[in-house]
């Protein structure tokens, strides 16, 4: 297949993860020894920094982050501030974050007191989200569609009222789920 159909598409570079469960604690911990248990609990912060590093490196558009950022409501302070340093980097790098919350991490547990950076982009609960992502010059390259749990036990299934895709958007996150999910059943 011929480049030329892109050649004037602008270039998006985006990463995507899920199920980061920073601070998820290690079960039976006192079976290693203390190097390793310590790089276990360490983990998911390296990881999470990783991710964050490569965003970086690779001078990408935005960071898209899928759900179950925590293990659970009873999240600690340490993972809370790692999450919000992390976005507070890639923020000054001028890179947006777009976050959907899941059932480990729904909104309606969410600490209202941790201060997200302005670049951060929070999907609401209540019905799917569309957000236009725009290049420098101000033209539409991508349309992200989400919608995060508001609690633990969501009964809705929110993909079946993600809008359907318009021939005028360009590349578009989120409605790809919808389509598959038809073409499966």
């Amino acid at each position: 297949m011929s480049n030329e159909k892109f050649k004037d598409k602008p270039i998006l570079k985006f990463v995507h993860t899920a199920d980061l469960h920073l601070g998820s604690p290690f079960q039976s911990m006192n079976q290693y020894d203390s190097k390793t248990a310590s790089k276990l609990s360490a983990a998911t912060y390296d990881a999470f920094n990783k991710i964050i590093d490569l965003c970086i490196d690779e001078r990408v558009d935005f960071l898209l982050i899928s759900g179950d950022i925590y293990d659970g409501k009873d999240r600690n302070i340490k993972a809370q501030l790692a999450f919000r340093n992390g976005l507070n980097r890639l923020s000054q790098q001028g890179i947006k974050s777009f976050i959907v919350h899941g059932n480990h991490d729904p909104l309606s547990f969410w600490s209202k007191k941790l201060k997200l950076p302005e670049e951060t982009i929070r999907f609401s609960s209540d019905k799917p989200e569309k957000y236009i992502y725009k290049s420098k010059e101000g033209n539409p390259i991508a349309y992200i569609v989400g919608a995060s749990f508001d609690n633990t036990k969501n009964a809705t299934n929110a993909v079946e009222m993600f809008p359907e895709k318009d021939k005028e958007w360009p590349f578009t996150i989120g409605e790809q789920l919808k389509t598959w999910l038809r073409f499966l059943s």
